[in-house]
């Protein structure tokens, strides 16, 4: 099947809902953190009266893991799209196709059997973990909602998307923080770092929407925040927030997390379906 081609409203509305108006949500007026350039804390608050979301802050940090050894990354790549042809996946927000590991993905990653291919790959894949782990502990202290706390990694999973796959708009309410880090080779695609209209492969954040009126079949409006997928990108935002990914145009992987969630368990289809406890993560 090849790519399909949509206008910017098209895809918006394919991920935020049908909207009469889409519009770029405005970080709030010095509330953003910025480092330096590859590091930053934005809030947007959400004033508008007629909102859903009224009287929200939405907190979304984006920094670069800026020394992201290149054979570690090749080796977190390959365990990925083993991952896809190896174990079966589980169903979430990815409505049309594209693959969902199951959320146990990190604590399985050290594990290596016998075979000395497979135990080349789990040594890359430790020396991959810690340092991830570090990186994103750093990060934590700095997020606003976890100063008095930092919440162990609950789940994180492997999403893999196809051409023309996307996933639907959804949340992670049970948890205090969600994540994702961009670790495939997006750099074709990156034409700007400042992302002025929604491109395939895309986030976008819904911070803010008006409810459709009486007798109409669309919101009045809805605000979002596009974040654009690059190599060593680690994104970590509130938990609440509706978010969702517009179709790719070619296979693109990606890591995603969440943080703080209680009892997490899952029926596994590598398992015969039996349930199984995923084992926090320390930070």
């Amino acid at each position: 099947m090849g790519r399909k081609i949509m206008s910017h409203d098209v895809l918006l509305r394919q991920i935020l809902g049908p909207f009469k108006e889409y519009r770029q949500a405005r970080p709030k007026e010095g509330g953003e953190t910025k480092i330096d350039e590859f590091n930053q804390l934005r809030t947007f608050p959400v004033d508008d009266i007629s909102a859903n979301e009224f009287g929200h802050e939405w907190a979304v940090k984006t920094v670069m893991l800026e020394e992201f050894d290149e054979e570690i990354r090749e080796a977190l790549c390959t365990r990925s799209k083993e991952e896809v042809t190896t174990r079966k996946g589980i169903r979430v927000s990815n409505e049309d196709g594209g693959y969902h590991s199951t959320p146990d993905f990190l604590q399985r990653l050290t594990v290596a059997d016998d075979d000395e291919e497979e135990a080349k790959k789990g040594e890359m894949s430790s020396k991959f973990l810690p340092q991830f782990l570090r990186f994103v502990s750093m990060q934590l202290e700095s997020f606003p909602s976890l100063k008095r706390t930092r919440p162990p990694m609950t789940t994180s999973w492997i999403n893999r998307l196809g051409t023309n796959n996307s996933n639907g708009l959804h949340n992670h309410a049970s948890a205090k923080l969600s994540g994702v880090f961009y670790f495939d080779d997006y750099e074709a695609d990156v034409d700007s770092a400042a992302a002025q209209e929604p491109k395939p492969g895309d986030l976008l954040l819904r911070t803010a929407s008006a409810a459709m009126r009486k007798n109409e079949n669309m919101g009045e409006w809805c605000e979002y925040v596009i974040i654009r997928p690059q190599r060593g990108k680690l994104v970590l935002f509130e938990p609440k927030l509706l978010h969702g990914v517009v179709a790719s145009h070619r296979e693109r992987f990606s890591l995603a997390m969440n943080f703080g969630e209680k009892n997490v368990s899952f029926e596994d289809p590598n398992e015969a379906g039996k349930k199984v406890s995923v084992r926090p993560i320390e930070l």
